[in-house]
């Protein structure tokens, strides 16, 4: 196919089809629907598969890279697995929660008796062991010996043995000597972050703008405790030390009495625990005590949990941001390898001159690469070659391939900054174009407005011509009419005449 060009390598192909390669990658085929998938869940996964090879270094590679290779097929599996499916998914989750909820109510109930007094417990257990053991089977076989990379698999199969030891245990120990066993099953419960991080759920990033404000939630907390231990020092000073605001209350050194216990009050006063009570009692044995109060209740309450939602707001919006800006680049390479694929694919078809023929682009979009690529860039087969005739009649003779995909791709794709200053270059030369020639237009219009001027004088002459002719010709018509009846009067004359001369010589 290297050796030929033009329609005689699309011959070529369509007698020995293969798989194309894109760079130097695998050479298996493009599935549109493999790719739709991988968009949809893991974008990396498209930018992997279409990256061509860089001229970089490569580190090296663990052993997990060296006996667990990755194909498309092995990714496609994977994401058409039952373990990936939404169904299995929340019934897993909802088992957890039950779990979860009948670990507690064992615990609450349960007493250091045999583990025979307990039977329902141990089978309701052995039947989540036996669940979750098949859960682990099906999540193993979906990712074979990857699964153990996964913190969160570790957790679950880690609790999965820790279960299947305090079933084993239950039968010949008491509940105190497992009890740790079956507390630990709890934290299965953090699973539920797996599907956080399998979703587009708000709660996810929450969860990760409360991880990056833990920095200025404790410089906020350290900068608050030492605002709660001045308040207190101050309301220890207005109250312990006066004989008489404690004689006037006699709950004041419980209170107020040292600064720990200020503390404590100050405490109380920011979280409005029985706030109204101490606040009075307080001013009303010491009035300065008023100001510890307010300050307390307007920077504790006000401002620090405005400040706290103002961190979280902005490592939330942060992070968003991120998102959506590492969403953008996923998708512009992406679309880039795309681009590159398709020039690829597109290049079998060049001919002598460098260009590709409207007859060779129509056999070209019939292959199944160039057909997916197309599809993948959301374009049909009669847009791309309706596209390709409008650019291929403006140049008469063909286009290149660099031409045709990167016009194709600017159809189709996003405005690019560029493109858009472009499009404004053009929009303003044809406005200063399209004034010119109304300019012109006005101009001639008032020529023509001059000339319809003479036309109508003309015309008025014409008139006055057309209206002495015709009363000529009214003219003409009575005097030939003259003429006749004169030559017939004659005529008559005449006759009478020679009647009278014959009448005479007769006589």
């Amino acid at each position: 196919v290297s050796g030929s060009t033009g329609l005689e390598g699309l011959e070529i192909l369509e007698q020995n089809p293969i798989s194309i390669r894109h760079g130097q990658g695998d050479p298996f085929p493009v599935n549109p629907q493999e790719l739709h998938a991988t968009l949809g869940v893991a974008p990396t996964g498209l930018v992997s598969s279409l990256q061509p090879q860089s001229n970089d270094v490569p580190g090296f590679v663990d052993v997990w890279d060296l006996f667990g290779p990755e194909y498309r097929t092995h990714l496609y599996r994977q994401e058409k697995h039952i373990a990936n499916s939404p169904l299995f998914n929340g019934l897993i989750m909802v088992a957890v929660v039950i779990n979860t909820t009948l670990v507690g109510v064992e615990v609450d109930s349960a007493k250091e008796v045999m583990a025979w007094d307990r039977l329902g417990f141990v089978a309701i257990e052995a039947f989540f062991c036996l669940f979750f053991t098949f859960e682990l089977l099906v999540r193993f076989d979906q990712q074979s010996w990857g699964y153990f990379q996964d913190l969160l698999n570790l957790l679950d199969y880690s609790l999965v043995i820790a279960s299947w030891l305090d079933v084993a245990t239950s039968a010949s120990t008491y509940r105190e000597r497992v009890q740790l066993a079956s507390t630990i099953r709890v934290f299965r419960f953090v699973r539920i972050v797996r599907v956080l991080d399998n979703s587009k759920s708000d709660l996810l990033v929450i969860a990760r703008g409360l991880a990056n404000a833990v920095e200025h939630v404790l410089q906020l907390s350290i900068i608050t405790a030492v605002f709660v231990f001045m308040m207190a020092v101050v309301l220890t000073s207005l109250v312990a030390q006066d004989a008489y605001a404690i004689s006037r209350w006699p709950e004041a050194k419980m209170y107020a009495g040292s600064v720990w216990r200020s503390t404590i009050t100050v405490m109380q006063l920011a979280t409005l625990d029985f706030w109204s009570e101490v606040a009075i009692a307080l001013f009303e044995i010491s009035p300065l005590s008023l100001v510890t109060i307010c300050f307390t209740l307007f920077l504790l309450n006000f401002g620090v949990i405005n400040h706290l939602v103002a961190i979280m707001v902005d490592r939330v919006s942060n992070i968003s941001g991120e998102s959506a800006v590492l969403h953008e680049k996923l998708l512009s390479k992406a679309h880039d390898s795309l681009i590159r694929g398709l020039e690829e694919d597109l290049r079998v078809g060049i001919g002598m001159d460098g260009k590709l023929s409207l007859a060779a682009f129509h056999k070209l979009i019939e292959m199944p690469a160039v057909n997916q690529k197309l599809q993948l860039m959301g374009i049909s087969d009669e847009e791309a070659q309706a596209f390709f005739d409008i650019m291929e009649g403006e140049r008469h003779g063909g286009i290149t391939i660099h031409q045709f995909v990167m016009g194709l791709s600017k159809a189709k794709g996003k405005a690019k900054s560029i493109d858009m200053c472009k499009l404004i270059c053009v929009v303003n030369r044809q406005t200063s174009r399209a004034t010119q020639l109304v300019s012109r237009v006005r101009g001639l219009i008032q020529e023509v407005d001059a000339l319809q001027k003479r036309f109508n004088d003309l015309g008025k002459g014409l008139t006055r011509e057309r209206m002495i002719l015709r009363e000529q010709e009214e003219r003409l018509s009575a005097l030939q009419q003259q003429k006749r009846d004169t030559d017939v009067f004659y005529q008559s004359m005449d006759m009478q005449r020679q009647y009278a001369q014959v009448r005479m010589k007769l006589q």
